[in-house]
């Protein structure tokens, strides 16, 4: 049998998983029938980082052994595709006892029958979201639901489920979820069922695992325990693999020293088959275990012997001349365990830092190849070579790493991201096929980590977190650090790179509408910082900068007006008026006059950083463009409706080109463009794009997203002025109660929607209600916002307009004057709402006479 056979005979036999220590949880796809490696469910597409490779979730039937000692139960779980019982079954027991082969046999079965059959390695939580929402994709979710899900903004389980319980007669495997935790969906147990494990009777869903205890999987969950084969079905087994290497007695005797293990009767079959074994028998493959490994094979666990079968593997290429097959498979076994590791990663010169130089790396890995211990894909027309290292070899081979060896593994990782930057949209799919390896090494004690090795990951990883932000994957960030934080804390609370990770993970609560939390964790890393590196160090002022983004996150803008100015000053002093830092902090002061009303200060300091992020940055950069969008609201906001409309229309298109029409930064860019065609009075037009903007906002960011309910209201303002005043008093009414938790009662948003329905009140003539509305949300805007806030000045106009319509003229005229003289200082004479409050003043004064 050719190496690669003995690959695929290997791999498909195996189950197992890499340690319980693995610690994540996040989402992926789904969908469709092909099959494989969780790695290549990463963004791939330059310019639009929620563009997923789909995976293939075909059942690699074309591995299965000839199955034996399982067809009772093969029999039963058969019936079940028949006549589902509402149920969904898990085939448990000891790693490598062949839950895997059951299973794949099972979905031969099915795929003879006709059936859909789905497969999905779940070896970490991330594998198994892609995997499920691309499978989610091919049954008919929107690629917006699934970059929703994906980002953590939207129950993923749902929008797989909503497809699947469409069909009928389907098979849905998911192998090798030996921690339950890789199946949890918002951090509940899979005992809860509300998850991706779910009671159906649309078709059968399967899940291999060691774990078996039924309080695990709940009431909806069926165990099969799966115990070793009989010695007279394991001796079948080796016969089927190595039918020259003895009589069916001998093959006996071996089953009977493997324990009936099906993964160690796999292995030993194909060690003895291959051409480059010292052990060509049965007897001699005997005679190996009790002369090397007596001690091992003598314990009552399986596991020892499954590595002790592949440490006779290692030592017969040690004794052939490739000692340096063993360090190699340790470091590989320190990266995912069933994720393709990308050629690009396997640098020849570190590895040689443990192989006796950089010529012993390739054969070195061929030879683990021949003995089965990697299987190597590709390359492709579209991909490069990739190894791949099955869980329980991973499993087995982590159990002897060191610190000299996960000192490479870091090595690799860091060789990769030299040279990247987080804010570069070519560079966000290299970050995203990392994001499983990083999670692998975070899973190591790290009492195999040397400290300056933990350090250099945890820089790694705290870089990867800025790439997760930068590219909108707030939940992903915020995740990932505090990963890396459970491994780092050995480094001490104040260790810089410990300090990084908690301004990564306060900077994505603080996008995540968690700014509470955010401000109270930036405030800690900043009083460190400043203590340990000093209050004017970059990496201070960067704590300081995000500090300010919390604030204004909470609507607390003054505050964040302040620290902004601070930190600026600071920044333009030790970086330089054009670094990208103190261009970012510039920014802000930008975006925060705009939002306290201060239209021609912020006008013409949005211009100026977008003149001096181009040049600094380029035209196109994501962060240029974030400054184009403020300076065009800027532009709007004074009045001038027309440049407003094609500066929106310019730069959604550019988004759309550099971070793709699904990001929520793109979506932001139509809403706005949506409010400057309300704001010329196209009102029905704009009403009619909110509608679809809100569903599409909601298939991507989910239906609590805080754009969301922007859209919403301000669509309700709309209809409420297109005279549908029922529509918009229930729109408005059901929102505030959703801001106030979403933003609390003082936030700026908040109170926009309380203003809105008290307008929607007042045009339906319920003035008493619409006027204790509107003065206690002015009440509010002026301790948060200030006096001349351009939404303080419009509540003040509305209680005018109350008070006129009430006949009370004189207090109406007192009130529109106090509103003029606002408008000119804040917008001008000749801005559109200036004029509009002057005429109504007129009007109002010419009854009062």
């Amino acid at each position: 049998m050719d190496p690669l056979s003995v690959v695929g005979v290997l791999t498909g036999v195996a189950a197992a998983v890499i340690a319980a220590l693995q610690l994540h949880r996040t989402p992926r796809r789904r969908n469709a029938v092909p099959v494989v490696p969780p790695s290549l469910v990463v963004p791939a597409v330059e310019g639009q980082p929620g563009a997923l490779v789909v995976p293939v979730l075909r059942a690699p039937v074309g591995r299965l052994p000839q199955v034996h000692g399982r067809q009772g139960l093969l029999l039963d779980l058969e019936q079940r595709l028949t006549e589902p019982d509402g149920d969904f079954h898990v085939l448990g027991g000891l790693g490598g006892v062949g839950k895997t082969t059951v299973a794949l046999a099972l979905a031969e079965r099915a795929q003879k029958a006709g059936r859909p059959v789905w497969w999905i390695a779940a070896t970490d939580v991330q594998a198994v979201t892609s995997c499920l929402l691309a499978l989610a994709a091919e049954l008919g979710a929107s690629a917006t639901e699934v970059e929703e899900a994906r980002t953590g903004r939207r129950n993923a389980a749902d929008v797989l489920w909503r497809r699947l319980e469409e069909r009928t007669g389907w098979l849905l495997v998911l192998d090798n979820a030996d921690d339950p935790a890789t199946l949890e969906v918002a951090e509940a147990p899979v005992r809860d069922a509300t998850g991706w494990l779910r009671p159906t009777t649309s078709g059968l869903l399967v899940v291999t695992s060691r774990t078996v205890e039924q309080r695990v999987w709940g009431r909806y969950g069926r165990v099969h325990h799966l115990s070793c084969l009989s010695e007279d079905d394991g001796a079948r087994a080796l016969l089927d693999l190595a039918g020259h290497a003895g009589s069916p007695e001998q093959a006996r005797a071996v089953s009977r020293r493997l324990g009936g293990l099906p993964l160690a009767l796999s292995h030993a079959g194909n060690h003895i088959a291959s051409p480059f074994s010292t052990e060509q028998t049965f007897p001699d493959y005997l005679l190996a275990l009790d002369d090397r490994f007596p001690r091992l094979l003598g314990s009552s666990g399986a596991a020892p012997s499954i590595a002790t079968t592949w440490e006779i593997s290692l030592d017969a290429l040690a004794e052939r001349g490739c000692g340096q097959a063993r360090p190699l498979l340790r470091v590989l076994a320190c990266l995912a365990p069933a994720v393709e590791v990308d050629a690009a990663l396997l640098d020849d010169a570190m590895l040689g830092e443990i192989c006796g130089g950089e010529h012993q790396v390739r054969p070195g890995l061929e030879a683990l190849s021949s003995m089965g211990l990697i299987e190597v894909r590709g390359p492709t027309r579209t991909a490069r070579s990739a190894l791949v290292v099955h869980p329980l070899v991973a499993e087995a081979s982590r159990t002897h790493v060191t610190p000299v060896i996960t000192t490479v593994a870091i090595a690799l990782m860091r060789g990769v991201v030299d040279g990247r930057r987080h804010d570069t949209p070519s560079d966000w799919p290299v970050w995203q096929q990392l994001m499983p390896h990083l999670r692998a090494l975070l899973s190591l004690a790290p009492a195999v980590l040397e400290e300056r090795a933990l350090g250099e990951l945890a820089g790694v990883v705290s870089r990867g977190c800025g790439a997760l932000r930068a590219s909108g994957y707030y939940a992903a960030a915020a995740e990932l650090a505090t990963l890396s934080l459970r491994q780092a804390d050995v480094l001490g609370a104040d260790h810089p790179r410990v300090l990084a990770l908690r301004h990564q993970r306060g900077g994505a609560w603080a996008s995540m509408v968690h700014a509470v939390e955010a401000e109270a964790e930036l405030a800690d890393v900043l009083r460190a910082r400043s203590a340990v590196l000093g209050e004017e160090h970059p990496d201070t002022l960067a704590s300081r900068h995000e500090f300010g983004f919390a604030l204004f996150e909470q609507g607390r803008y003054v505050e964040a007006h302040r620290c902004y100015e601070q930190t600026l000053s600071v920044r333009a002093r030790v970086l330089g008026a054009d670094h990208p830092d103190t261009l970012a902090t510039w920014h802000e002061i930008g975006r925060v006059l705009s939002i306290r009303g201060l239209l021609d200060e912020a006008e013409a300091v949005c211009r100026s950083v977008v003149e001096a992020r181009a040049q600094v940055l380029g035209p196109e950069h994501p962060d240029t463009l974030a400054s184009r969008f403020y300076h065009v609201r800027a532009i709007g906001d004074l009045g001038d409706y027309a440049t407003a409309e094609k500066g929106y229309a310019d730069l959604a298109a550019a988004r759309a080109r550099v971070i793709g029409p699904d990001h929520h930064l793109t979506l932001r860019t139509r809403f706005n463009m949506l409010m400057n065609v309300a704001l010329q009075g196209h009102t029905a037009e704009a009403a009619t794009g909110m509608a679809d903007l809100a569903a599409h906002q909601s298939r991507v960011l989910g239906p609590g997203h805080p754009d969301i309910l922007l859209t919403r209201s301000n669509r309700g303002w709309m209809l409420r002025d297109l005279g549908r005043h029922a529509e918009a008093e229930h729109e408005l009414g059901t929102l505030v109660a959703s801001a106030r938790r979403v933003w609390g009662d003082d936030h700026i948003y908040t109170l926009d929607i309380r203003y809105e329905l008290a307008r929607t009140w007042r045009v339906a003539g319920a003035h008493d209600r619409a006027e204790r509305e509107l003065r206690d949300v002015l009440r509010r805007q002026v301790r948060v916002l200030g006096p001349a806030h351009l939404q303080t000045i419009a509540t003040r106009y509305e209680i005018a307009r109350v008070l006129e319509e009430r006949n009370l003229q004189e207090q109406a005229c007192r009130e529109y004057r106090a509103v003029i003289e606002l408008y000119r200082g804040t917008c001008g004479p000749d801005h559109p709402q200036t004029k509009r409050v002057e005429e109504r003043h007129r009007w109002a004064s010419l009854q009062a006479r």
